[in-house]
């Protein structure tokens, strides 16, 4: 699934692909996804309307028209936003296309049907559900303040609480492995028993993770790729996700893999405390 890196990644290809386009059309089919598709409400708040923004909250692409709404997109665990000409083959599963003013098109892609496109009417996205909890960001200047108190005040192995979306917005399974393996914690290690210092230590390296993988494109493991369609190439810096088994860069050692809160994570027993 797309992490925050790889939806920032989109985020800034979109605001320089759409800079100064308006849209010239909207084409699609209801289909059930995460949410319901609504490709005729769509293009009665877009059709010739101008784009503004491209934001991002979260894990969530948050894309604005002229005064008119946001459309809201999640691209699940296979959804793609492509930015192509009008003479390249349609792929399955397209489930919603935009013509441009400049002749090109954004089509969204969602084999699997796990994201979803809806529209936000202004003042409406403060009170989705989707957004309304969402916590901490890790690009937020403030981050490594705000963070440590709420993990600190918390039971739930730590590993569990970097991927609770309440808590910090938009990291993953893949970018929680690495922060605590260069923070030297334990991803088992109850919040509560893990010193504010050392939390301050996994904010700072969690920020440090997400602009490396943002610099380098995001990671691509199976679906990802940019509305360009190029992949992310964070994957040859990953120095523990899915490499249990393998020597730690570190010490040598073996790592290990542990289920925590149903995902599996890699760890180095000697380094990580």
């Amino acid at each position: 699934m797309p992490e925050l890196p790889e939806v920032e990644t989109v985020r800034r290809a979109l605001e320089i692909g759409l800079d100064g386009l308006s849209v010239a059309g909207v084409d699609g089919h209801p289909v059930m996804m995460r949410r319901p598709l609504d490709v005729g409400l769509i293009a009665s708040r877009i059709d010739g309307r101008r784009f503004t923004a491209a934001r991002r909250r979260g894990k969530y692409l948050l894309v604005d028209f002229d005064g008119a709404g946001t459309l809201m997109i999640h691209l699940g665990m296979s959804g793609r936003l492509m930015l192509c000409e009008t003479t390249e083959p349609i792929l399955h599963h397209t489930h919603l296309t935009l013509s441009l003013s400049d002749g090109r098109e954004l089509r969204f892609v969602d084999p699997r049907r796990f994201g979803f496109a809806h529209w936000l009417e202004p003042g409406e996205e403060d009170l989705d559900p989707s957004l309304a909890g969402l916590g901490v960001e890790p690009l937020d200047p403030d981050m490594e303040v705000l963070l440590p108190p709420l993990l600190h005040a918390r039971r739930s192995p730590v590993k569990s609480l970097i991927l609770d979306q309440h808590l910090i917005a938009g990291v993953g399974n893949i970018y929680a492995a690495e922060a605590l393996w260069r923070a030297g914690i334990r991803p088992t290690r109850p919040g509560c028993r893990t010193s504010l210092t050392r939390l301050r230590r996994l904010a700072v390296t969690t920020r440090e993770v997400i602009e490396e993988a943002v610099a380098q494109g995001g990671t691509t493991i199976r679906d990802y790729a940019t509305p360009a369609g190029d992949f992310g190439y964070f994957a040859v810096r990953l120095q523990v996700y899915g490499k249990e088994g393998q020597p730690c860069p570190r010490c040598g050692r073996v790592l290990k893999d542990t289920r925590i809160a149903g995902r599996i994570t890699v760890w180095c027993p000697h380094c990580q405390r």
